[in-house]
């Protein structure tokens, strides 16, 4: 039997993963500002899209969009590793030396600062990325 949504083709399947990847960094500029905005990092950012996007060709040749991969992933890596601390140091009252605060408050300092770089990174990622996808016909200026 003939099927008209059938596979999709290599040019649309790039079309859908250049829109879901901007979105995503759209997401990500958003939970950015709310996360500066109350200052308080309320969880990590998205980062589903860039595995199925990171080696397409005209991507790979911005450094922008590569620093801000890597950025994420940096980014989620710090606060996973600071919640985990938190959660070991909160558990018993005998980790609760002042080695181990001083320990989760430099866990939650590098955190911050993490966080304040993040729109200068995402910003020129996504107009590289928005550039990109006006030079193949996906947007229109």
């Amino acid at each position: 039997m003939f099927s008209l949504f059938g596979k999709k083709s290599p040019e649309a399947k790039l079309k859908k993963n250049l829109f879901d990847f901007l979105s995503e960094m759209e997401k990500n500029m958003e939970y950015f500002y709310v996360m500066d905005q109350r200052q308080f990092i309320t969880h990590g950012f998205l980062t589903e899209m860039w595995p199925r996007v990171k080696d397409i060709d005209i991507l790979k040749k911005h450094q922008t969009i590569i620093r801000y991969a890597q950025a994420i992933q940096d980014f989620n890596q710090a606060l996973k590793t600071h919640k985990d601390y938190e959660g070991w140091y909160t558990s018993d009252t005998n980790n609760k030396t002042p080695d181990n605060a001083r320990k989760l408050h430099a866990l939650k300092a590098e955190l911050d600062q993490q966080l304040k770089v993040m729109e200068a990174i995402i910003i020129p990622a996504g107009q590289d990325l928005e550039r990109e996808m006006l030079k193949l016909g996906l947007l229109k200026s």
